[in-house]
């Protein structure tokens, strides 16, 4: 969701930094941080960005606008396509910009203070999705128009646990198959390659 997604950036970039703390830790001792952007965990991070996570986010704009917009757009006409653009590039950024906060407390060795990024991250991500800005974000979250003829949102409606059986959630479902090993699998394997 297009207010979500900048702070869920933010910790998917924070969280592969932290996760390869202590050799990116060792890499900045080598070389005083010289290249710092050229590290292998730091190219990984800006492609799984790039090539998966802004793209999933782009998707979901155009075949669910209202779902992704957090029922605020009504269709494709009432998103402007600037706000398109900031949405796909912060996608990007914000994550790069959580890898360079961790990777900055990494360098000083906190590297509890690199996984509080992802922790502020996910805190704010969950905030909005579930309080929103007026209370309503999870009953926004859980409406899919699309599976009510395209009948718009409104306050107190949403699906409960049909939400689970709506074409978004066959989406987000299908893009978790796909996303999910890129994110988790790296995050793990760094985690175990310091021990």
């Amino acid at each position: 969701m297009v207010q979500v997604d900048v702070f869920w950036s933010y910790a998917i970039g924070a969280g592969f930094a932290a996760s390869a703390a202590r050799q990116l830790k060792k890499e900045y001792d080598v070389s005083k941080g010289k290249d710092w952007y050229t590290s292998k965990y730091f190219i990984y991070t800006v492609l799984f960005l790039a090539c998966l996570f802004a793209p999933s986010g782009i998707y979901l704009l155009w075949d669910f606008p209202q779902w992704e917009t957090m029922q605020v757009a009504v269709s494709h006409a009432a998103i402007p396509a600037w706000l398109v653009t900031v949405f796909a590039v912060t996608n990007v950024t914000q994550g790069i910009l959580g890898y360079w906060v961790a990777y900055k407390f990494i360098q000083k060795g906190r590297f509890k203070a690199a996984w509080s990024q992802v922790l502020i991250g996910y805190f704010f991500m969950f905030f909005i999705l579930i309080y929103g800005w007026d209370g309503t974000g999870w009953q926004r979250f859980l409406y899919d128009a699309s599976t009510h003829g395209g009948r718009l949102w409104s306050h107190g409606m949403y699906d409960g646990a049909a939400f689970l059986t709506s074409n978004v959630a066959y989406a987000l479902y299908g893009m978790g198959v796909i996303i999910a090993p890129f994110l988790l699998i790296p995050i793990v394997k760094w985690m175990r390659e310091a021990l």
